[in-house]
This record gives C-alpha cells, structure tokens and sequence, in this order.
C-alpha cells in the first residue's frame, strides 16, 4: 500500500525547537497574566464570592472563619495594603499572582526533572486542566494556594536533584509551610508524597539526608502557632468544611449504601477525571501517530515517586469518604493531590509527530478561555455584574451614617459595604442595614443574619438598576436600617 510509505512527518515540518519555546515560557507566563489582570480589572469593579469572602476577614489573626488557615487572608491584607485597599485589584492581584507562580513552577519543575520538552508540555498540559485554565482565571483562593504549594514541594524536589543543596530543602520546609498555612486538606498531599519518597531507595537516600531537619524546623515554626490556635478554637473552625462532603448528589442517590460512601467513592471518580481526564486523553491521542513513541522522560524514580504520590492520595482520600459514608467530592478538594498532574503527564506522555497538534489545540484553550470569561461576564446576568453601587448610593442619601452591612449573601454584603467604603469592622455594631436581592419580604435566611433584640429603625428601601454590563437587565436589591445592641451571627459563608 502506498500510504505505508508516506512520510506522515513531513506534515509537520520542521523539528519543535523545544529549547527556544522554553527560552521565552517565562515571558509567555508573565504576559497571560498580565492580560487576566487588565481583563479582570476591566469586566467588573465588583467582587464574586470566592473574593468577597474576605471582607472584613483581612485583620491579622491566626484563625479565620469558613475553616481555613490564614495565609491566603494575609496576603489580601498585604495587597490592599499595597493598592491602598482597593479591593478588586488586590483580591485579583494575589489570586492571577499565585496562577501565574503555578505556571513557572509547573515549567520549571518538569524542565529540571525531563528537560525544555517536559517543561513545555507541562504548560501545555495545564490548559488540557479545567480547574487551572477555567476555574482559576475566574474564581478560587485557597485551592490555587494549595496548588502553588503544592507543586512548590516538586519543584523543591527538583532543585534538589539539580543538587542545589541546602537552599532546595530551606525551599521544601517553606513549600510544606505554605500548604499547611493554605488548606488543611494539603496534609493529605504532604503526607502522601513523604510515603511514596520511603518506599523508592534512590529518592529516600536523596531526601531524608540530614539538612531535611531544616525542612521540618522551618515547616514547624510557620505552622506550630496556628496548629496551636487551631487546637484552641472550636472543631468547627477547623474541620467545618468537612460537613460539605455530606452533601447528596442528586444523581448518585441510586447507589447510596447506609453507613458506606458508595455514591462518595463514584463521585471521586467522576472529580478525578473532570480534573485530570481531559489532558491525558488529548496526551494520548497525541502519540498515536507515533511509532516508535517516545519514551517517557527524566528519571524513571521520579516519575515513580509522582505517580505514588497521586495514588496513595487519591487511596487516602477514597477510604475517607467510603469509611465516613461521604457523598460529594468537588474537584477543588482534590486540588493539592493533583496538583502535579501536568508535571506527569508531561514526563510519562511526551509528543512527537503529534507535538504541533496538541500544541496548537492548548494555545487555543489559554486564548478561548479568557475570552469566553469576558462573554460571560460582559453579556450575561452574573451577580458580579450586579448594581451594588446604586444599591450604595441609595444607603448613603437615606442615612450617611456608617453602619454594618450584612446580608443572606457573603458577596453581596461585600460589595456594598466597599463600595460605602463601610467594610464591617468598622461599622457601628449597634447600627446594622439588612441588605437583599429582590423586591419581595427578606428570607428567613436574610433574616438570621440579624441579632435576635434587632429592631427596624428605618424605611423598607428598594433599588432597581441594570446590571453593570451590555446585557442590561434590571435587578433589583432592597434594604432596611435595624439597631441592636447583640453581636452579629456568623456571616462567614463564603467559598
């Protein structure tokens, strides 16, 4: 047959320069970034909920609500600090910073450990990842810390076999800090990467040599006082979000078992490849042309030690929700266990023939998400597009008097009180305004938002706006003054 000898490679022209991709990746990283910022900045001067969460969360202590740990909250204060505390700068500035940190470390590490090829399909990998191309150019805090930290702990790895030293394992301790300081959930991670380390000979010898008891000092001094605080506070401080693993999907009711997390364990394994399934599929189709394929790069250990890692995570994470009798697992939740997805892939799945194809087909994702981001939010309904500034302006000619704002909605609450510049530490305690969407009575769940002595000493209040984009459509916010003299319940239920 004439097609058996057709120079199928030909197609592709000339080799992949991957050295000269990995020359300029640096840049490339620092421009996309750069974009989102200027595009973020653009659609919206209003917060989602994953940014107004930390509204009056942003004093430095060692616990915050909403079960997290506090560095994520430090660096909001620290960049409002910097921005004058401008709010949607900061919270944009420290999330598409910490995206932008993903991508070097996912780069570098994989060019350190295979080579300028590995570092380039490790980027390219990433725009294969729903929760890094979509997900974090958009919403997301914490998960996109423990990601950072995550692949941080590679990429120290790494270092270390690029024999840098004792600055790679001071790099490991602060890595291993920064994930315990970012997400609880980190630890399954840690611990699980620590076990796979132990059982490969050669990545044992190189790790737990004797400067890793600096890893673990500096990691024991960043987190030793929150641990502290944590043990101090209520379990629901800490472990509170475990309770969102208790939510039924729906669909999966069929397969619930009493006492056994059946329906959890299928849910796992729809989250593991939503998070991870696209990318190794359009890897594999990648290398069908080749024949010979090529062979996995860097080190066989290393490799392993990834694959472990990921596995012994996913195993830990699975006998918590079968034993527990859990029911959802969101993919963010899986964030720190598979954060080194594209590092793998990019080792196990290297391109040849297929390289431009699969190239081109991510460079398309990491322009069509952006733009479909700013479709989203310049023609449709979405809440951060929502007229809180006419809902302050209202507010401030009923009564210019300071006071708290809280509502059923943590974002709502948010936007309004910065847009009065009256975030909730400084209101007067005893002057609150309940603010909620629509014309109707408030809910009961605006309504539990209120002291119980809080009685209304204002007008019932209703603002009609169009929504802050080309999409136009009138939304209307209502709002009433109360006054007590009770502390508020507890506002924190934000993402």
């Amino acid at each position: 047959m004439l097609w058996r000898n057709f120079n199928f490679a030909a197609l592709d022209g000339p080799a992949i320069n991957w050295s000269f991709l990995a020359r300029r990746a640096p840049f490339a990283i620092i421009v996309y970034i750069s974009v989102l910022f200027a595009l973020r900045l653009g659609l919206s001067p209003f917060m989602e909920i994953d940014e107004a969460q930390f509204v009056g969360e942003v004093g430095f202590a060692l616990n915050y609500g909403n079960s997290h740990p506090p560095l994520y909250n430090w660096l909001v204060r620290l960049a409002l600090e910097v921005t004058r505390w401008h709010w949607v700068p900061s919270v944009a500035l420290v999330r598409l910073s910490l995206l932008g940190l993903y991508h070097w470390l996912c780069f570098d590490s994989a060019r350190r450990l295979g080579g300028d090829r590995a570092g380039i399909l490790a980027l390219t990998a990433s725009a294969l990842l729903p929760q890094i191309v979509w997900m974090s150019i958009q919403t997301t805090a914490h998960t996109v810390l423990v990601i950072v930290a995550s692949v941080g702990l590679v990429h120290a790895f790494a270092l270390m076999r690029s024999g840098k030293g004792v600055s790679a394992y001071i790099w490991f301790g602060i890595w291993a800090a920064v994930g315990a300081l970012a997400k609880y959930n980190f630890f399954i991670f840690l611990i699980s990467f620590m076990i796979a380390a132990w059982t490969i000979p050669t990545v044992r010898q190189k790790l737990f040599r004797r400067p890793f008891w600096l890893s673990i000092a500096i990691f024991v001094a960043a987190f030793a006082p929150v641990a502290i605080a944590s043990l101090n506070a209520p379990l629901a401080a800490t472990a509170g979000r475990m309770a969102k693993l208790s939510n039924t999907i729906g669909y999966l009711e069929a397969i619930d078992i009493p006492r056994l997390g059946v329906d959890g364990l299928f849910s796992l394994l729809v989250s593991t490849f939503l998070w991870s399934g696209p990318a190794v599929i359009v890897f594999l189709i990648g290398r069908l042309r080749d024949h010979p394929r090529p062979a996995p790069d860097g080190d066989p250990d290393v490799r392993r030690l990834l694959l472990r890692t990921v596995f012994v995570g996913l195993g830990a994470f699975a006998l918590l929700v079968f034993a527990g009798d859990y029911h959802s697992v969101a993919e963010r939740y899986l964030a720190p266990v598979l954060a080194p997805t594209a590092i793998l892939i990019a080792l196990y799945l290297p391109q040849a023939l297929g390289a431009r194809n699969v190239l081109a087909f991510s460079g398309g994702l990491y322009v069509l998400a952006p733009m479909a981001m700013a479709a989203v939010a310049l023609f449709g309904a979405e809440r951060v597009t929502y007229p809180f500034d006419a809902v302050g302006s209202a507010i401030r000619a009923q009564n210019p008097t300071p006071a708290r704002i809280v509502s059923n909605r943590q974002d709502d609450a948010a936007n309004v009180a910065v847009t009065l510049h009256w975030p909730p530490e400084q209101g007067d305690a005893e002057d609150i305004i309940l603010v909620w969407h629509g014309d109707d009575a408030p809910s009961d769940a605006a309504l539990e938002r209120l002291p119980a002595d809080a009685t209304p000493i204002g007008p019932l209040t209703r603002v009609s706006a169009p929504t802050r984009n080309f999409n136009r459509k009138l939304q209307t916010f209502t709002f009433q003054r109360f006054s007590s003299r009770l502390p508020l319940p507890d506002q924190n239920i934000g993402g």
